[in-house]
């Protein structure tokens, strides 16, 4: 795979440029609305728009550990399910160079009517990760989570907190190049915290790319070594931890 790089320095990992996501409201609120819409030539034209996100910027190079912060619909999700290409912008590009590891919320990807085990088997399938390879790390994964007597039991049983541990498991378990992490950690304990805050800095330590996403600004100036500070669905600040984190604690305050 060709390698992108940025302006001379390591390669790159992930690269936004002008990224805009547009929504139009009340689209689909009925099937007959819906392909009353598809009819007329103006499509959605009528409806009113959120801009989720406008010309977002950034670049992530290899071995980053890279925090999002911003309040609640600032964008930071949007960017992260473009990232995992589970939805398209409306604009602008992203490139992503590598295998994506995405925890995007609790239990995401996961099938309720399924096992631990069987989730486990599907989600990293989904990632492509052989099933060899997925079988040999299965003790692992149950170990990690704490959820060794639980990994035969459908997870619409389980607890918020125990699909948080199980989804943090898959990806210490798993190989990949760029790890995201939204938002992951709101639900556990403080030591089960502890130990995924060690294993995230492993990562970076191992030379991956980490994504994190946290309401927690001491976790986010833990793990992060830049971030960028997402405001109104645009880039408000970027750069070191410290100098950003203080800034957005201040305006956070200010309101």
């Amino acid at each position: 795979m060709h390698e992108s790089r940025d302006n001379g320095q390591r390669p790159v990992s992930v690269s936004s440029r002008g990224l805009t996501k547009r929504y139009h409201l009340g689209e689909l609120h009925s099937l007959g609305r819906t392909v009353r819409h598809l009819l007329r030539r103006n499509g959605s034209a009528d409806l009113p728009t959120l801009e989720a996100l406008c010309g977002v910027d950034f670049t992530v190079q290899r071995a980053d550990s890279f925090g999002i912060v911003g309040t609640n619909g600032s964008g930071k999700s949007t960017v992260l399910q473009i990232l995992a290409g589970t939805i398209l912008p409306t604009g602008g590009k992203m490139e992503v160079h590598g295998r994506v590891l995405p925890l995007l919320a609790v239990g995401t990807g996961f099938h309720p009517e399924l096992t631990g085990t069987e989730n486990v088997r599907l989600f990293a399938a989904s990632l492509g990760i052989p099933r060899d390879v997925i079988e040999s790390r299965m003790d692992a994964v149950a170990e990690f989570a704490e959820l060794e007597r639980h990994m035969d039991t459908p997870i619409k049983r389980f607890s918020s907190g125990m699909l948080s541990r199980l989804s943090f498991a898959i990806a210490m378990q798993f190989p990949a190049d760029i790890y995201v992490f939204d938002e992951v950690l709101a639900v556990v304990d403080g030591e089960f915290q502890h130990r995924c805050l060690a294993e995230i800095r492993n990562l970076h330590a191992q030379g991956r790319t980490v994504i994190f996403v946290s309401h927690s600004l001491d976790q986010v100036a833990e793990v992060c070594q830049r971030v960028m500070w997402l405001d109104g669905g645009r880039v408000r600040e970027l750069g070191p931890t410290d100098g950003v984190l203080d800034d957005y604690a201040r305006a956070v305050a200010e309101h």
